[in-house]
């Protein structure tokens, strides 16, 4: 316990009280009834300077060492000289904001070195040979530290929550995000959006056949070959199993072609270490209008997707007949989206309807 002549201040009181930054009259107190005895000590820096000049009147060994000396080399000395350009740029700022209206500052963050922060508290103390200021640092560079370990582990969690973790394409959920956002830009622009739905035809027998490690590589080459097909700034993602979804914003002009280009996707075979795989996608595409939501697009496209499966089957179950006599013209297959079928090339749709009824815009064929 350290007794001055009106107030008497414990040394756990004035520890605490640097600690917290939310007394720090009680340094103050310190200072003016024993002088530097409690405040050399203390593993924090403090620095007491007169706020017209910045002439050090005190500084506390911790502060001193952390200057490369002693206390006394530094007493009478201006402190903005000692400063790096950043710091000085900081106690600038300090001192204009410090005054009679605003006595107390905190978080001011000084970096020194390359790895160590310091946290500073100011506070403004008028007298009468001139106003003083009375800085206390403390060393946070564990908390900044696991602050930025946090920060990193949040993004790298959020990435994850947001990315396939097989294919490193984006999710639902961030699919969700990116094709809402797609759609009003599109609106505002006057641009396309083509939405094109697809998977792996046979995809089941290639799991059975060669095991889910040949499947999961043939998922990861279909991810690298949309991204080697499509532009950066489009949208490709994994649905789930082999289902993905590529969103690309063009002119009025180039829906069809867009829609095209993804048909030669599997066009090669995959050929992997164990197995040469061989398969085909089956696409539904659709243009997207003003006033339609991700979930209207979404179950269109997959509507699309899933009626060039059905004519494709439909198609090897003819060839695998040919003593029968095949129509000369087959009715268009019809899911919930009443209207709505495939025609021509296939997985490029162009869409049937009711001109009664609104639709999702067609692709030309």
């Amino acid at each position: 316990m350290i007794a001055g002549a009106s107030h008497i201040v414990t040394w756990p009181r004035v520890s605490s009280a640097i600690a917290k930054c939310d007394a720090l009259e009680d340094v103050v107190t310190a200072y003016d009834d024993v002088g530097t005895e409690v405040l050399d000590v203390l593993s924090e820096r403090i620095v007491r300077y007169r706020f017209d000049d910045q002439t050090i009147v005190y500084c506390n060994r911790a502060w001193a060492l952390a200057n490369g000396g002693e206390p006394d080399d530094y007493v009478g000395r201006s402190l903005y000289t000692l400063l790096t350009p950043l710091e000085r740029e900081g106690l600038v700022q300090q001192l204009s904001r410090l005054g009679p209206e605003t006595p107390f500052l905190k978080d001011h963050m000084t970096r020194t070195g390359a790895d160590r922060w310091t946290e500073w508290t100011d506070l403004y103390l008028p007298g009468p040979d001139g106003p003083h200021v009375l800085a206390v640092g403390r060393d946070v560079t564990e908390r900044c530290d696991a602050e930025l370990r946090l920060a990193a582990s949040e993004d790298r969690y959020r990435g994850l929550a947001l990315r396939d973790p097989l294919t490193g394409l984006a999710n639902r959920r961030l699919l969700d995000e990116l094709l809402t956002a797609a759609v009003a830009r599109t609106s505002r622009s006057g641009t396309c959006l083509v939405v094109s739905y697809f998977d792996l035809d046979g995809f089941k027998a290639i799991n059975d056949d060669y095991g889910h490690a040949v499947g999961d590589a043939v998922l990861v080459e279909v991810g690298r070959r949309l991204r080697a097909t499509v532009r950066d700034a489009d949208i490709i993602a994994r649905m789930g199993g082999d289902e993905f979804v590529v969103v690309q914003e063009c002119p009025p002009d180039q829906t069809d072609s867009l829609a095209a280009r993804l048909e030669h996707l599997m066009s090669e075979a995959i050929t992997l270490d164990s197995a040469t795989i061989e398969c085909q996608v089956s696409i539904g595409s659709v243009v997207a209008g003003p006033e339609h939501d991700v979930a209207a697009l979404l179950a269109a496209a997959d509507a699309a997707m899933y009626i060039v499966k059905r004519e494709r089957r439909a198609d090897r179950a003819r060839s695998a007949r040919p003593s029968e006599q095949r129509p000369s013209s087959r009715s268009e297959p019809e899911n919930s989206l009443t209207g709505y079928a495939s025609r021509g090339v296939p997985g490029v749709l162009s869409w049937a309807r009711p001109a009664a009824q609104p639709c999702i815009n067609p692709l030309p064929v």
